[in-house]
């Protein structure tokens, strides 16, 4: 008895074991056939490579956009390429944001200006 009451705990903690594994195969999958994550890597990558042209090291850099999601993305865009992220009460030098633009290469554009005196 005590024998099959270890084999049955063995094998519920291999199962245990390997769920994160089908997960992370289910997903990869997922992200292979579906393609949506590839376009949202691009977007990310492209808007990263704007920030290295646009924005100079140092700058005080306010993010103004609607979706917080992308508030998030775009705040740590700003700090990896040596901005420093405030909000825009504090004074910033650039306010930046993400613009839909059809013309760019992913449909996606980083607008980067000057804030208004006050």
């Amino acid at each position: 008895m005590g024998r099959l009451l270890v084999m049955a705990l063995c094998a519920v903690a291999l199962l245990q074991a390997v769920r994160p594994a089908l997960h992370s195969a289910r997903a990869g999958i997922r992200i292979v056939s579906d393609g949506s994550e590839r376009a949202f890597l691009d977007q990310l990558e492209y808007l990263s490579d704007e920030f290295q042209r646009q924005v100079p090291v140092g700058a005080r850099v306010a993010v103004v956009d609607e979706d917080a999601e992308w508030t998030m993305r775009l705040s740590e865009l700003a700090t990896l390429h040596g901005g420093i992220v405030v909000l825009a009460a504090e004074h910033p030098d650039l306010e930046v944001s993400r613009v839909s633009d059809p013309a760019a290469p992913h449909g996606i554009g980083l607008l980067t200006r000057r804030p208004v005196a006050r």
